[in-house]
């Protein structure tokens, strides 16, 4: 009887090894984050600060996502709004006693599909970007206005003093 079931457990355990296809797993790209550098105005060289930054789908943040608090960094990846909305905001806080500026994503969405176990994802397409000039001196918009993965830098914010 123990024999039987040995057997049948093992027979079991190939069946179930075995049945698993490669569409069964994700491992393509979902949707793409914004990568964003910050940059020091006098050196033009990457500028790591404290950065608190929150997102939210209207200019008034009425219910905004904490998305970083406090990060010490000099390189950040922001999620953009799905489907339903072409803009998305962000306050950029440098320091905890600092005026937070607003940058403003606006964008085109696509659905795109994967494959069969990842489904779709979206990416986006004429990525434009403003923002306030409190601490942003200014921003550089990368080589490419579409963000179809997280492989290149999407945007440079050069922060000042």
């Amino acid at each position: 009887m123990k024999k039987g079931i040995v057997i049948f457990s093992l027979l079991f355990s190939f069946f179930c090894t075995q049945s698993c296809e490669e569409d069964d797993v994700c491992v393509g790209d979902g949707t793409p984050y914004l990568t964003v550098v910050f940059r020091d105005i006098l050196n033009a060289q990457n500028q790591m600060d404290s950065l608190t930054i929150y997102s939210a789908d209207n200019i008034n943040f009425d219910n905004p996502t904490l998305l970083y608090s406090k990060v010490f960094s000099d390189s950040l990846k922001l999620p953009l709004g799905g489907l339903n909305s072409n803009t998305t905001y962000f306050t950029i806080q440098r320091r905890s006693n600092a005026v937070a500026d607003t940058l403003t994503v606006n964008h085109q969405t696509i659905s795109e599909y994967v494959s069969k176990a990842c489904g779709f994802r979206v990416v986006y397409e004429g990525l434009n970007f403003q923002s306030t000039e409190n601490h942003i001196q200014y921003i550089i918009p990368g080589e490419s206005n579409e963000l179809k993965n997280e492989s290149e830098t999407n945007l440079y914010i050069v922060l000042g003093n």
